[in-house]
């Protein structure tokens, strides 16, 4: 393997909408919502995305290696205890520089609550720099079918010790 500076890694989760289900939760905030997603865990699809991205940036592999969806400890988990774990497997080994995020959906109306989402992340993934876009499907099947919710992340992360 060779050692670089910098590393970067992608992440992408998608669940698909429960209204069934009564709790969304976005990057680590409760957002008011008719429905909920559909996941075994709480279904952050932006915690998940981050993570994943973070594994990859890392060579990690991806979070179903650490919480596969079929286990007692991935049902009903908070994504914090997961996007911890990761930070965690690369403490000391990697510092994360920036993150972008992009979050596909066309409900609920989400534009409100990004500062509140940018305040939970930098809270839990502290030094990194946050940016967050939040974009429509416009009703097209784009990264997913309508009645769900998509995320994309990209992270910059240097390997320390080089």
């Amino acid at each position: 393997m060779a050692d670089y500076d910098f590393r970067s890694g992608l992440g992408f989760d998608i669940h698909r909408i429960n209204r069934r289900k009564k709790k969304l939760v976005l990057g680590g905030v409760k957002i008011s919502s008719p429905f909920g997603l559909e996941a075994v865990s709480d279904g952050d699809v932006v915690l998940h995305a981050l993570s994943d991205a973070i594994c990859g940036a890392a060579c990690l592999g991806d979070i179903g290696d650490y919480f596969p969806p079929g286990s007692k400890l991935s049902r009903n988990l908070d994504s914090k205890k997961i996007l911890r774990f990761v930070l965690d497997k690369i403490k000391g080994d990697y510092q994360l520089i920036n993150a972008d995020i992009t979050i596909i959906a066309d409900e609920p109306p989400l534009l409100r609550h990004k500062g509140k989402i940018l305040k939970s992340l930098s809270g839990i993934v502290a030094g990194c720099d946050f940016n967050l876009k939040i974009k429509s499907k416009e009703g097209l099947c784009v990264l997913g079918p309508p009645e769900s919710i998509s995320c994309l992340a990209a992270v910059m992360a240097k390997k320390i010790g080089l």
